[in-house]
């Protein structure tokens, strides 16, 4: 397995916002580059990651989900426990699918993970048919019970030219009735902002990056779902915890929520 450490990798610079170690010099110079031009970012990167964890935990306790498809993991870091861990301590049935195509990731993952509850596909985070046949196929995927998918700043790697949001769709209206999706999304206001910020990562990791998007594009991915446990907005807020506290007016942030599935 091959890894390019040339080019910078949007896991690995998250990685490096989160404290983490699994990077290298071209990672780390993106992310202050990064830094440069919004220097909230390593706050949006602990949103992002608090928020999905919240999101399992409500979803395991309030809601009787046990089977979770996690769509771009990212690489462990210092800044809390993985996803697996979180729905296990909520439910101790749970199982999750890790889905990630980043080789440092998904060697991570298959070194680390426990194999009775946990499942590591490499594969595109929006090929729906490889990842619900593989899924099942090991029984990772009970088509009578809901399933909770989870893309947690990963949309942001995917270009318009690739239709996210009919991918996404796709994906969820294969799932079991009554399931969930959970999904953020960098978000902002500023069209010159988002441009820049897209601009100069999509330069930095070889066009791994795809686009900060706006509110109404990221809406786009809930279309026909009902909002639970609050409404869309910024995840700081959903459920949110007297560390995570809303950060005024930025410039850009995480946006999204929980919503089910008709």
């Amino acid at each position: 397995m091959s890894i390019d450490v040339s080019r910078a990798s949007d896991a690995r610079i998250q990685n490096f916002l989160l404290g983490g170690v699994d990077n290298y010099p071209a990672d780390r110079a993106a992310g202050r580059r990064l830094l440069d031009l919004a220097p909230d970012a390593q706050r949006l990167a602990r949103i992002n990651r608090e928020f999905v964890r919240r999101a399992v935990r409500y979803l395991a306790t309030e809601c009787g989900v046990r089977q979770f498809l996690d769509h771009g993991p990212g690489l462990p870091a210092r800044d809390g426990p993985p996803i697996h861990q979180v729905a296990r301590r909520a439910n101790k049935n749970a199982r999750v699918v890790y889905i990630d195509q980043d080789p440092l990731v998904v060697a991570h993952a298959r070194m680390m993970l426990d194999t009775s509850h946990t499942l590591v596909l490499d594969s595109d985070v929006l090929a729906s048919d490889i990842i619900l046949s593989k899924s099942r196929k090991a029984g990772f995927c009970d088509t009578k019970a809901p399933v909770a998918a989870l893309f947690a700043s990963v949309l942001h790697c995917v270009p318009d030219a690739a239709d996210p949001w009919q991918r996404v769709h796709e994906l969820v209206a294969r799932l079991p009735s009554g399931s969930y999706l959970v999904l953020c999304h960098l978000t902002s206001d500023d069209p010159k902002f988002r441009e820049e910020v897209s601009s100069v990562m999509r330069e930095r990791t070889d066009n791994q990056w795809a686009c900060v998007r706006s509110r109404e594009q990221v809406r786009r991915f809930f279309m026909g779902l009902e909002p639970v446990g609050g409404p869309l907005g910024d995840v700081a807020q959903w459920h949110s915890s007297p560390d995570i506290q809303p950060h005024g007016n930025p410039r850009w942030f995480e946006y999204g929520g929980v919503a089910r599935t008709p």
